[in-house]
């Protein structure tokens, strides 16, 4: 029987654990807040992924991110925001996702920050288009 979005979502951290345990130098990260309606429950704000064999082979790349978002449809709205790089045979190199609840500064902002994390090791600078 499949889950119903709730169920998903109230396993989404411990997927995300999985996926840290089983690909050895991925980050996650999940923000949430208080439910409006309901204080003891958790309204998703934001989910950000980036597994570490992208990482690690973002360092190989042309010095170029390519960022995009697109809105989600269906009973949960949101948009998904996603970074990528180019390779030497000019092919599309995913390296880093995250879904957020809208298309804001402060969800933009939140996706920068996450991801300046995990190219900050490298001194050269990158063009952001």
């Amino acid at each position: 029987m499949a889950e119903s979005d709730e169920e998903s979502y109230d396993n989404l951290a411990e997927y995300l654990h999985l996926l840290k345990l089983t690909n050895p130098g991925t980050i996650t990260h999940i923000e949430t807040e208080p439910d409006i309606e309901d204080e003891r429950k958790e309204r998703f704000l934001y989910m950000f992924l980036a597994f570490g064999a992208s990482i690690q082979g973002f360092k190989h790349l042309r010095r170029v991110l390519v960022v995009d978002g697109s809105h989600l449809k269906g009973k949960h709205k949101g948009i998904l925001l996603t970074t990528s790089g180019q390779d030497a045979n000019f092919q599309v190199y995913p390296l880093a996702f995250a879904v957020v609840d809208s298309e804001n500064d402060d969800a933009w902002t939140w996706f920068f920050t996450k991801l300046e994390r995990i190219i900050a090791d490298n001194n050269t600078d990158y063009i952001i288009r």
